[in-house]
């Protein structure tokens, strides 16, 4: 299962729908395997592959001033941009999870590349 947890929105105007997603990926006792981030396209392909095996979504967000995360549907990506979408709109950005981070005494910092 993968938890999205922030979004690296573009910075160019006509790029707006180019969004990345950080995510955690999680075994099926809810540890932290890995922290990754993929493209908008990408992570639909993975929420595509995996609804077709097996009838559900493998996503999950937390989304801001919410206390549980939720799922993340194909209905998520019809709209054209990270502020339209129902989830990653409200997604905090990188340096807002990364504040987030900071408050948990945390070590551990977040960056896009390139």
């Amino acid at each position: 299962m993968y938890m999205a947890i922030a979004v690296d929105t573009s910075k160019h105007p006509s790029k707006k729908s180019q969004y990345k997603i950080w995510y955690l990926e999680l075994n099926t006792r809810g540890d932290v395997v890995a922290i990754g981030v993929k493209s908008r396209q990408e992570m639909i392909k993975n929420l595509l592959e995996y609804f077709r095996k097996h009838g559900t979504s493998n996503w999950r967000a937390f989304q801001k001033d919410q206390e549980q995360s939720t799922p993340i549907e194909m209905l998520d990506f019809i709209s054209q941009n990270v502020h339209e979408n129902t989830h990653f709109g409200n997604l905090p950005v990188l340096s807002e999870f990364q504040e987030t981070l900071k408050c948990l005494s945390m070590n551990l910092e977040l960056r896009a590349i390139a």
